[in-house]
């Protein structure tokens, strides 16, 4: 008797003879399920080649729910909650991790090929992807970051995350003005309020794996650039001009790891481009994907 175990990487095997191996087999087979995290995630539009989002640091799809609507016109656009995340389950947080995450995701939806788009932190691990799959992709975008770790960078939010006194807010608002002790933005604020979440006995707490996150910031973020490390396929950096990131002053070390590169800067964006500028980041994805030559 031959039983088959459908795993998502391969299909085993096992002759029922050896009794010690089926049994063997079957945990190991438990086991990676297990481990495989289930993302939450949302999708737009039926039409066009697939496009998988991660969102940045802090962020979800709920973020990206706007830009996504619009993107959708022209394809089909897929948006997970990251590990650690909105509504996705919380787990050891490092770039490797995310982009076992994505391919899993992948897998999980039949999906052969794909555009990958990352934000920051979604960026570094769509880079990461694209050096271990590029046979699943069909093209990359990676806004506001370049090939290397600056995740350090996010350290003052979770400062101001930390000094909000949770059990003193009774509604989002004072959740805000706490915040807005420490973050003059009205529109940073409001992207990290979209993490505080209203409990069933009407307490607030912080959607997102606050400690994990902050870990991985402060020690190991899990992303290794080495110099054999290259994606040949069609890319696109997108940056913000107003953003601390500076991906133009990286431009050679994009230029070695992504030789098939465009890089495309929009002055009126800080970090947050999609929404910040958000119909000059459609038209430069838009345009990417579609194949439209560059002026």
């Amino acid at each position: 008797m031959v039983f088959i175990f459908n795993q998502i990487y391969c299909q085993i095997l096992v002759d029922c003879k050896n009794c010690q191996q089926v049994i063997q087999t079957f945990l190991t087979y438990v086991f990676l399920k297990k481990c495989l995290m289930k993302l939450n995630i949302k999708k737009y539009g039926t039409d066009g080649p697939a496009v998988l989002v991660l969102h940045g640091l802090l962020g979800s799809s709920q973020n990206w729910h706007s830009a996504a609507t619009k993107l959708s016109k022209n394809f089909q656009i897929l948006v997970p909650d990251q590990r650690n995340h909105g509504d996705s389950p919380h787990g050891t947080h490092t770039i490797q991790r995310l982009s076992e995450d994505a391919l899993n995701l992948l897998d999980q939806q039949n999906i052969d090929k794909t555009f990958l788009i990352g934000h920051s932190m979604g960026g570094l691990a769509a880079m990461s992807f694209s050096f271990k799959n590029p046979q699943r992709l069909k093209g990359l975008i990676v806004v506001d970051i370049a090939p290397v770790s600056q995740m350090d960078r996010m350290d003052w939010i979770f400062e101001a995350l930390a000094a909000v006194d949770l059990s003193a807010v009774k509604q989002r608002q004072h959740a805000e003005e706490q915040l807005a002790i420490n973050i003059s933005s009205p529109l940073v604020r409001q992207f990290l309020l979209q993490n505080l979440k209203r409990q069933e006995d009407g307490t607030y707490a912080w959607r997102c794996n606050l400690p994990q996150l902050h870990i991985f910031i402060q020690k190991d973020t899990g992303f290794e650039l080495k110099e054999s490390d290259q994606y040949e396929g069609p890319t696109l950096f997108i940056g913000g001009g107003r953003s601390e990131h500076r991906i133009a002053e990286k431009e050679e070390l994009i230029a070695r790891h992504f030789p098939d590169y465009q890089l495309t800067m929009i002055p009126n964006a800080g970090h947050w481009v999609h929404f910040e500028a958000m119909e000059e980041f459609i038209t430069t994805v838009t345009d990417f994907i579609s194949g439209k030559p560059r002026e």
